[in-house]
């Protein structure tokens, strides 16, 4: 797996698990377009029928005004 996404994964999946043990499951997860290009490379088999990038159960969206190693969840 690239260098790159390892940490952001696991970030990730931290956040979302301490969102979820309060009730809130975000529906996005913004990365920085270079980000979502490692993902989709990386993860492409689990892009959905409709065309969307899910990751860690999350739709993945790129996000031009986040940095490389950065990320948000939406509602």
């Amino acid at each position: 797996m690239d260098g790159w996404i390892a940490p952001l994964l696991d970030k990730a999946s931290g956040r979302l698990q301490a969102l979820e043990r309060v009730g809130l499951f975000p529906s996005e997860l913004r990365v920085a377009a270079a980000m979502f290009e490692r993902l989709d490379r990386t993860c492409g088999r689990r892009i959905s029928a409709d065309g969307e990038l899910i990751v860690l159960g999350t739709t993945v969206v790129a996000d031009p005004l986040l940095a490389a190693d950065d990320f948000t969840l939406a509602p």
